[in-house]
Protein backbone atom coordinates (compact mmCIF):
# COMPACT_ATOMS: atom_id res chain seq x y z
CA UNK A 1 0.00 0.00 0.00
CA UNK A 2 1.24 3.73 -1.13
CA UNK A 3 -1.10 6.03 -1.79
CA UNK A 4 -0.13 9.02 -3.91
CA UNK A 5 -1.59 12.00 -3.20
CA UNK A 6 -3.08 11.93 -6.71
CA UNK A 7 -4.96 8.64 -5.22
CA UNK A 8 -6.37 10.46 -2.05
CA UNK A 9 -7.50 13.18 -4.01
CA UNK A 10 -9.61 10.46 -6.27
CA UNK A 11 -10.87 8.96 -3.04
CA UNK A 12 -12.32 12.54 -1.70
CA UNK A 13 -14.51 12.41 -4.67
CA UNK A 14 -15.61 8.56 -3.61
CA UNK A 15 -18.40 7.92 -1.17
CA UNK A 16 -20.34 4.36 -0.36
CA UNK A 17 -22.58 3.97 -3.80
CA UNK A 18 -24.36 1.31 -2.64
CA UNK A 19 -25.39 2.62 0.59
CA UNK A 20 -26.00 6.05 -0.69
CA UNK A 21 -28.69 4.61 -3.28
CA UNK A 22 -30.34 2.42 -0.72
CA UNK A 23 -30.84 5.97 1.47
CA UNK A 24 -31.99 7.55 -1.98
CA UNK A 25 -34.61 4.89 -2.90
CA UNK A 26 -35.56 4.94 0.96
CA UNK A 27 -36.67 8.29 0.86
CA UNK A 28 -38.29 8.38 -2.84
CA UNK A 29 -40.76 5.69 -1.56
CA UNK A 30 -41.24 7.64 2.04
CA UNK A 31 -39.84 4.82 4.19
CA UNK A 32 -37.52 6.59 6.09
CA UNK A 33 -39.59 6.47 9.58
CA UNK A 34 -38.99 2.32 8.62
CA UNK A 35 -35.03 3.42 8.55
CA UNK A 36 -34.93 5.20 11.59
CA UNK A 37 -36.84 2.80 13.85
CA UNK A 38 -34.04 0.27 12.50
CA UNK A 39 -30.81 2.47 13.23
CA UNK A 40 -31.01 2.87 16.85
CA UNK A 41 -27.76 1.91 17.97
CA UNK A 42 -29.26 0.19 20.95
CA UNK A 43 -31.43 -2.68 18.17
CA UNK A 44 -29.29 -5.78 18.26
CA UNK A 45 -31.54 -8.08 17.29
CA UNK A 46 -34.16 -7.03 14.37
CA UNK A 47 -37.21 -8.68 13.54
CA UNK A 48 -37.13 -10.63 9.87
CA UNK A 49 -38.60 -8.38 7.13
CA UNK A 50 -38.87 -7.73 3.67
CA UNK A 51 -37.31 -4.49 3.38
CA UNK A 52 -33.99 -3.15 1.63
CA UNK A 53 -33.03 -2.13 4.67
CA UNK A 54 -33.03 -5.25 6.57
CA UNK A 55 -31.61 -7.28 3.62
CA UNK A 56 -28.91 -4.20 3.93
CA UNK A 57 -28.52 -4.31 7.66
CA UNK A 58 -28.19 -8.04 8.04
CA UNK A 59 -25.89 -8.66 4.40
CA UNK A 60 -22.64 -10.54 5.22
CA UNK A 61 -19.88 -8.99 3.01
CA UNK A 62 -17.87 -11.82 1.09
CA UNK A 63 -14.51 -12.32 2.43
CA UNK A 64 -11.41 -11.02 1.12
CA UNK A 65 -8.74 -13.25 0.15
CA UNK A 66 -6.91 -12.15 3.23
CA UNK A 67 -9.23 -12.95 5.71
CA UNK A 68 -7.90 -14.64 8.71
CA UNK A 69 -9.89 -14.90 11.61
CA UNK A 70 -7.16 -16.35 14.30
CA UNK A 71 -5.66 -12.70 13.57
CA UNK A 72 -9.40 -11.19 14.08
CA UNK A 73 -10.17 -13.55 16.86
CA UNK A 74 -6.84 -12.63 18.70
CA UNK A 75 -7.61 -8.40 18.05
CA UNK A 76 -10.85 -8.76 19.31
CA UNK A 77 -9.08 -10.42 22.53
CA UNK A 78 -6.50 -7.43 22.77
CA UNK A 79 -9.72 -5.28 22.84
CA UNK A 80 -11.05 -7.42 25.78
CA UNK A 81 -8.07 -6.94 27.74
CA UNK A 82 -7.94 -3.49 27.54
CA UNK A 83 -11.26 -2.08 26.73
CA UNK A 84 -11.57 0.47 29.68
CA UNK A 85 -8.26 1.72 28.20
CA UNK A 86 -9.48 1.88 24.92
CA UNK A 87 -12.36 3.73 25.52
CA UNK A 88 -11.51 6.10 26.90
CA UNK A 89 -8.62 6.75 24.40
CA UNK A 90 -11.39 6.81 21.67
CA UNK A 91 -12.88 9.94 23.79
CA UNK A 92 -9.92 11.77 24.31
CA UNK A 93 -7.88 11.14 21.55
CA UNK A 94 -9.61 9.34 18.68
CA UNK A 95 -12.55 11.02 18.04
CA UNK A 96 -10.25 15.14 18.76
CA UNK A 97 -8.19 13.78 16.37
CA UNK A 98 -10.35 13.35 13.60
CA UNK A 99 -11.91 17.19 14.58
CA UNK A 100 -8.34 18.40 13.42
CA UNK A 101 -9.06 17.33 9.89
CA UNK A 102 -10.42 19.79 7.30
CA UNK A 103 -12.65 19.69 5.28
CA UNK A 104 -13.80 16.30 6.66
CA UNK A 105 -14.84 17.88 10.06
CA UNK A 106 -17.14 20.23 7.98
CA UNK A 107 -19.62 17.22 7.35
CA UNK A 108 -19.39 16.63 10.98
CA UNK A 109 -19.73 20.28 11.87
CA UNK A 110 -22.77 20.10 10.18
CA UNK A 111 -24.27 17.20 11.57
CA UNK A 112 -26.46 19.00 14.35
CA UNK A 113 -26.47 15.73 16.36
CA UNK A 114 -22.33 16.12 16.48
CA UNK A 115 -22.74 19.58 18.07
CA UNK A 116 -25.96 19.55 20.35
CA UNK A 117 -25.63 16.38 21.57
CA UNK A 118 -21.75 15.39 21.98
CA UNK A 119 -22.77 12.62 24.27
CA UNK A 120 -24.86 10.65 22.21
CA UNK A 121 -22.44 11.05 19.50
CA UNK A 122 -20.23 9.48 22.36
CA UNK A 123 -22.32 6.59 23.01
CA UNK A 124 -23.25 5.72 19.70
CA UNK A 125 -19.54 5.36 18.38
CA UNK A 126 -19.08 3.32 21.67
CA UNK A 127 -22.02 0.93 20.84
CA UNK A 128 -20.34 0.37 16.94
CA UNK A 129 -16.73 -0.09 18.59
CA UNK A 130 -18.43 -2.61 21.31
CA UNK A 131 -19.93 -4.20 19.01
CA UNK A 132 -17.67 -4.08 16.52
CA UNK A 133 -14.75 -5.45 18.50
CA UNK A 134 -16.36 -7.60 21.44
CA UNK A 135 -14.75 -11.42 20.44
CA UNK A 136 -17.33 -13.23 18.16
CA UNK A 137 -19.00 -10.81 16.94
CA UNK A 138 -18.05 -10.37 13.23
CA UNK A 139 -18.99 -13.84 12.51
CA UNK A 140 -22.30 -14.75 10.54
CA UNK A 141 -25.72 -12.69 12.16
CA UNK A 142 -22.76 -11.36 14.79
CA UNK A 143 -23.82 -7.98 16.52
CA UNK A 144 -20.67 -6.68 14.93
CA UNK A 145 -21.99 -7.10 11.34
CA UNK A 146 -25.27 -5.60 12.35
CA UNK A 147 -23.19 -2.39 13.44
CA UNK A 148 -21.09 -2.17 10.58
CA UNK A 149 -23.71 -1.89 8.19
CA UNK A 150 -26.00 0.41 10.57
CA UNK A 151 -22.87 2.91 10.03
CA UNK A 152 -22.92 2.70 6.50
CA UNK A 153 -26.37 3.70 6.32
CA UNK A 154 -25.92 6.58 8.82
CA UNK A 155 -23.41 7.88 6.80
CA UNK A 156 -25.32 7.41 4.13
CA UNK A 157 -27.89 8.91 6.11
CA UNK A 158 -25.54 12.14 6.76
CA UNK A 159 -24.48 12.47 3.26
CA UNK A 160 -28.23 12.65 2.21
CA UNK A 161 -29.43 15.38 4.46
CA UNK A 162 -25.88 17.70 4.04
CA UNK A 163 -26.20 17.84 0.63
CA UNK A 164 -30.05 18.29 0.97
CA UNK A 165 -28.55 21.53 2.73
CA UNK A 166 -27.44 23.33 -0.26
CA UNK A 167 -24.33 24.48 1.97
CA UNK A 168 -22.29 21.15 0.35
CA UNK A 169 -18.81 22.84 -1.38
CA UNK A 170 -18.17 19.97 -3.95
CA UNK A 171 -14.38 21.22 -3.74
CA UNK A 172 -14.23 19.80 -0.21
CA UNK A 173 -15.18 15.84 -1.97
CA UNK A 174 -18.13 14.18 -1.01
CA UNK A 175 -19.25 14.12 2.87
CA UNK A 176 -17.81 11.22 5.03
CA UNK A 177 -15.99 10.18 1.98
CA UNK A 178 -13.23 7.14 1.65
CA UNK A 179 -10.23 9.85 2.84
CA UNK A 180 -11.73 10.69 5.84
CA UNK A 181 -13.16 7.27 6.43
CA UNK A 182 -9.76 6.21 6.06
CA UNK A 183 -8.36 8.43 8.55
CA UNK A 184 -10.64 7.97 10.77
CA UNK A 185 -10.03 4.28 10.68
CA UNK A 186 -6.68 4.74 11.53
CA UNK A 187 -7.73 7.02 14.68
CA UNK A 188 -9.47 3.84 15.94
CA UNK A 189 -6.77 1.21 15.17
CA UNK A 190 -3.40 2.70 15.11
CA UNK A 191 -3.91 6.08 17.30
CA UNK A 192 -4.91 3.49 19.53
CA UNK A 193 -2.01 1.65 19.63
CA UNK A 194 0.11 4.32 19.98
CA UNK A 195 -2.21 6.15 23.12
CA UNK A 196 -1.95 2.79 25.05
CA UNK A 197 2.16 2.57 24.42
CA UNK A 198 2.26 6.12 26.29
CA UNK A 199 0.16 5.04 28.70
CA UNK A 200 2.43 2.57 29.91
CA UNK A 201 0.47 -0.78 28.20
CA UNK A 202 3.43 -2.92 26.48
CA UNK A 203 1.76 -4.91 23.80
CA UNK A 204 3.11 -7.19 21.66
CA UNK A 205 3.82 -6.77 18.16
CA UNK A 206 1.62 -9.70 17.07
CA UNK A 207 -0.79 -7.92 19.29
CA UNK A 208 -0.49 -4.89 17.82
CA UNK A 209 -0.36 -6.52 14.40
CA UNK A 210 -3.79 -8.54 15.19
CA UNK A 211 -5.33 -5.55 16.60
CA UNK A 212 -4.85 -3.16 13.23
CA UNK A 213 -6.26 -6.61 11.35
CA UNK A 214 -8.89 -6.88 12.64
CA UNK A 215 -9.33 -3.11 11.81
CA UNK A 216 -8.35 -3.44 8.37
CA UNK A 217 -11.18 -6.38 8.25
CA UNK A 218 -13.76 -3.57 10.12
CA UNK A 219 -12.99 -1.22 7.46
CA UNK A 220 -13.48 -3.78 4.70
CA UNK A 221 -17.00 -4.34 6.05
CA UNK A 222 -17.01 -0.84 5.98
CA UNK A 223 -16.88 -0.01 2.10
CA UNK A 224 -13.75 1.54 2.41
CA UNK A 225 -11.21 0.86 -0.20
CA UNK A 226 -8.80 -1.67 0.25
CA UNK A 227 -5.75 0.53 -0.52
CA UNK A 228 -6.53 2.53 2.49
CA UNK A 229 -6.46 -0.03 4.49
CA UNK A 230 -3.08 -0.82 6.30
CA UNK A 231 -1.80 -3.88 6.26
CA UNK A 232 1.17 -3.35 8.68
CA UNK A 233 1.81 -0.95 11.30
CA UNK A 234 4.26 0.75 8.95
CA UNK A 235 1.69 1.24 6.07
CA UNK A 236 -0.40 2.39 8.64
CA UNK A 237 2.28 4.86 9.90
CA UNK A 238 2.67 6.18 6.28
CA UNK A 239 -1.23 6.62 5.71
CA UNK A 240 -1.51 8.18 8.84
CA UNK A 241 1.47 11.12 8.17
CA UNK A 242 0.12 11.65 4.84
CA UNK A 243 -3.85 11.96 5.91
CA UNK A 244 -2.50 14.46 8.43
CA UNK A 245 -0.15 16.60 5.92
CA UNK A 246 -3.33 16.97 3.50
CA UNK A 247 -6.15 17.82 5.96
CA UNK A 248 -5.05 18.88 9.50
CA UNK A 249 -5.06 23.13 9.54
CA UNK A 250 -7.04 25.04 11.98
CA UNK A 251 -10.61 25.73 11.41
CA UNK A 252 -13.80 27.19 13.06
CA UNK A 253 -15.34 23.54 12.66
CA UNK A 254 -12.83 21.61 14.49
CA UNK A 255 -12.69 24.53 17.43
CA UNK A 256 -16.59 24.33 17.75
CA UNK A 257 -16.39 20.57 17.40
CA UNK A 258 -13.74 20.39 20.17
CA UNK A 259 -15.49 22.87 22.66
CA UNK A 260 -18.46 21.21 22.44
CA UNK A 261 -16.94 17.88 23.42
CA UNK A 262 -14.94 19.17 26.24
CA UNK A 263 -18.07 21.32 27.65
CA UNK A 264 -19.40 17.49 27.88
CA UNK A 265 -16.72 15.78 29.56
CA UNK A 266 -16.83 18.86 32.14
CA UNK A 267 -20.28 18.22 32.97
CA UNK A 268 -19.56 14.50 33.64
CA UNK A 269 -16.70 15.05 36.32
CA UNK A 270 -15.85 17.40 39.41
CA UNK A 271 -13.33 19.23 41.07
CA UNK A 272 -9.85 19.10 40.13
CA UNK A 273 -10.55 16.65 37.24
CA UNK A 274 -13.08 19.16 35.46
CA UNK A 275 -9.29 21.56 35.35
CA UNK A 276 -7.10 19.06 33.51
CA UNK A 277 -9.73 17.99 30.34
CA UNK A 278 -8.52 20.29 28.38
CA UNK A 279 -4.82 19.23 29.20
CA UNK A 280 -5.55 15.34 28.99
CA UNK A 281 -6.94 16.21 25.06
CA UNK A 282 -4.05 18.15 24.21
CA UNK A 283 -1.57 15.56 25.64
CA UNK A 284 -3.28 12.57 23.74
CA UNK A 285 -3.35 14.47 20.61
CA UNK A 286 -0.64 15.76 20.36
CA UNK A 287 1.21 19.66 19.25
CA UNK A 288 -0.11 19.67 15.75
CA UNK A 289 -3.71 18.48 16.24
CA UNK A 290 -4.08 20.57 19.72
CA UNK A 291 -3.26 23.68 17.72
CA UNK A 292 -5.33 22.87 15.16
CA UNK A 293 -8.42 22.45 17.14
CA UNK A 294 -7.58 25.94 19.34
CA UNK A 295 -6.05 23.82 22.60
CA UNK A 296 -3.86 26.42 23.44
CA UNK A 297 -0.95 25.61 25.61
CA UNK A 298 -1.23 25.84 29.65
CA UNK A 299 2.53 25.17 30.98
CA UNK A 300 1.20 24.42 34.50
CA UNK A 301 -1.94 22.47 33.84
CA UNK A 302 0.09 20.51 30.75
CA UNK A 303 2.55 19.64 33.11
CA UNK A 304 0.37 18.46 35.45
CA UNK A 305 -1.38 16.30 33.12
CA UNK A 306 2.13 14.99 32.06
CA UNK A 307 3.61 13.94 35.41
CA UNK A 308 0.39 12.29 36.27
CA UNK A 309 0.20 10.24 32.79
CA UNK A 310 4.25 9.46 33.45
CA UNK A 311 3.61 8.13 36.46
CA UNK A 312 0.08 6.19 35.71
CA UNK A 313 2.12 4.43 32.76
CA UNK A 314 4.60 3.76 34.60
CA UNK A 315 2.19 1.67 37.25
CA UNK A 316 0.48 0.11 34.15
CA UNK A 317 3.22 -1.16 33.34
CA UNK A 318 3.85 -3.12 36.42
CA UNK A 319 -0.27 -3.94 36.83
CA UNK A 320 -3.24 -4.46 34.17
CA UNK A 321 -6.28 -3.95 36.16
CA UNK A 322 -7.99 -7.62 35.28
CA UNK A 323 -11.56 -6.26 34.79
CA UNK A 324 -10.97 -4.11 31.75
CA UNK A 325 -13.35 -4.93 29.93
CA UNK A 326 -16.43 -5.94 32.39
CA UNK A 327 -15.73 -2.48 34.29
CA UNK A 328 -16.15 -0.96 30.30
CA UNK A 329 -19.67 -2.79 29.63
CA UNK A 330 -20.75 -1.63 33.24
CA UNK A 331 -19.97 1.97 32.31
CA UNK A 332 -21.56 2.09 28.92
CA UNK A 333 -24.71 0.45 30.61
CA UNK A 334 -24.88 3.56 32.85
CA UNK A 335 -24.36 5.84 29.66
CA UNK A 336 -27.01 3.74 27.58
CA UNK A 337 -29.59 4.46 30.73
CA UNK A 338 -28.81 7.97 30.11
CA UNK A 339 -29.19 8.11 26.70
CA UNK A 340 -32.07 5.41 25.79
CA UNK A 341 -34.43 6.80 27.99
Amino acid sequence: MNPSAKFLDYQRLQADLEADDLIAEIFKNGKEHELYRMLKPELNDLNKQDSPAYTFLTYQKKKPAWFNQEKIANGQLVFKRYALEIMALLGVMSLPYCYAASPGNKALYLSDKMRSAPGKRLFDTATFVIDALTPGSLEANGAGILQVNRVRLIHALSRYYIKKQGNWNLDWGQPINQEDLAGTNLAFSYLILYGLQISGYDLSPSEKDDFLFTWRYIGYLLNINENLLPTSLREAQYLEALIKKRNFKKTKEGEVLTNELLNYYKTQVTGWQRELITSQVRFFVGPEAAACLGLNPDPIRDRLVSSITTFKALQNMLSLKMDSYNAMLLQHQQLKKAFTK
